[in-house]
């Protein structure tokens, strides 16, 4: 089958927030991260590439040159293979785990990618984020994400209101601070939520007026602050050294 230009057109537009909203659909690109989208549980819009063998082996999608590919890609360097999925329905009754990640105003797509998939790699399946967080379909958390987006669940909320309850419930809400013990000795409790602030400001009055217990990254150079992702990735180490 080859390629209607109205269909390009479409994927294309989803580089684009608002269109990827007003559809409800996004997209990923790359062999394997369009793979592991077939062989999750989201559902498939359409599928294009430029490797006809590839189209053959799962008997469907769109070939499509050079040329198309690299008008519908949102990468500097396109890849031969990019799928259209159906953003799924995601709400917090989904939510199972008593580990619960909280994302406070995390604005750069590389740093939520790279939290989504250090996440996936120890285990943490669930993050509730604050409502100005970026995107999680935005093409640059997607692609950083290197697949673990279909295995990590991912909802936004108004995250003072969802941290309180969280904290009725018995909830310790844990977060990085100067001033808290060090996090490579502290016991992660059972029922934790650790809150990751953002690049620019870090956790927010508003959320740090709710933590019930700070800690921090011990180091000795100079550096003024850690990446919010290289943050997120000790911290989890910590906390996943406890957990097993």
């Amino acid at each position: 089958m080859l390629p209607i230009k109205k269909d390009l057109k479409l994927v294309k537009s989803l580089h684009q927030k608002k269109f990827r909203k007003e559809h409800g659909l996004f997209l990923i690109e790359g062999k394997k991260p369009v793979e592991e989208a077939l062989q999750s549980t989201f559902k498939l819009h359409s599928l294009y590439s430029c490797d006809e063998a590839f189209l053959e082996r799962f008997n469907q999608g769109i070939l499509v040159n050079s040329k198309d590919m690299a008008q519908i890609s949102a990468l500097n360097t396109p890849s031969d293979y990019l799928a259209v999925l159906h953003v799924p329905d995601m709400n917090s009754a989904q939510f199972q785990s008593t580990n619960q990640i909280l994302l406070d105003g995390i604005s750069d797509p590389g740093n939520m990618g790279t939290i989504l998939r250090t996440a996936d790699w120890f285990g943490f399946n669930e993050i509730v984020c604050s409502e100005d967080t970026v995107e999680l379909y935005n093409p640059k958390v997607v692609q950083s994400t290197m697949g673990s987006l279909f295995r990590v669940k991912v909802i936004y909320v108004d995250l003072p209101t969802y941290s309180k309850a969280l904290v009725e419930k018995g909830y310790t809400i844990a977060g990085a601070d100067l001033d808290g013990v060090n996090s490579f000795d502290y016991h992660f409790p059972e029922k934790t939520a650790l809150v990751i602030g953002s690049e620019s400001h870090g956790i927010r009055p508003n959320i740090e007026s709710l933590l019930t217990q700070k800690v921090h990254i011990p180091g000795a150079g100079n550096a003024e602050s850690l990446n919010a992702g290289i943050a997120a990735g000790i911290l989890l180490s910590c906390w996943f050294k406890i957990k097993s």
